[in-house]
């Protein structure tokens, strides 16, 4: 079997699965479920994942490698001020929200899902959070040194409020995509945080 094939299986039972577990929940999930949904057998699945929680592992470190770390990396090269960091920054978030909506969701809600379960997989998926939580945090200290961002401004809550009105939009955007438009969403929840956030001078051009 060639490696691309490989790929290409091992991206179907993923991508079938966090479909799933939107729709049924991680635990409401059966190994079954998925390998109907992708039509494969159980023997092909476990061929790639020896197990549910393996699979979950696997969507886990998927999630911070294409989404947290791109970001991270990406913004640490770019140059310019706070404000045009933020600006790549949403745009990097709203391109990845747009070409995967299902993978951002699916994320959300098995973090909501697994939230108090004390396992392994909601201790993962808090260090993932944790990690965009302290990047955003530094960003904004930075925006501080340059006075782009007000002295005022707690940075830990300000990367907290960031972080849940970015998923709280991109779940709007989910629920009401036929009624609203997913661009016009995004420009209005970039210009309210730029102006919750700037210092005068800097706010008046976002």
């Amino acid at each position: 079997m060639s490696h691309r094939v490989v790929e290409n299986v091992k991206e179907r039972i993923m991508e079938e699965a966090i479909r799933l577990f939107l729709r049924n929940g991680y635990k409401g999930t059966r190994v079954q479920d998925i390998t109907d949904a992708v039509r494969v057998t159980k023997g092909a699945f476990y061929w790639y994942f020896k197990t549910k929680d393996a699979l979950l592992d696997t969507i886990i470190q998927e999630y911070e490698r294409v989404y947290v770390d791109r970001l991270i990396t990406e913004l640490g090269q770019a140059q310019g001020n706070f404000i045009e960091k933020y600006k790549q920054l949403h745009k990097i978030t709203a391109e990845f929200a747009y070409r995967y909506r299902d993978f951002c969701v699916g994320f959300m809600t098995l973090a909501a899902e697994l939230t108090g379960s004390r396992t392994r997989h909601e201790r993962r998926i808090i260090a993932v959070y944790t990690k965009l939580l302290s990047f955003l945090e530094g960003l904004i200290e930075e925006g501080k040194r340059e006075g782009c961002v007000r002295k005022d401004v707690d940075s830990e809550m300000a990367a907290h409020c960031l972080n849940a009105i970015q998923n709280g939009s991109l779940l709007e955007w989910y629920m009401f995509h036929k009624t609203i438009d997913g661009a016009s969403l995004a420009k209005n929840y970039r210009q309210i945080v730029l102006e919750g956030v700037s210092a005068a001078e800097w706010g008046k051009d976002t």
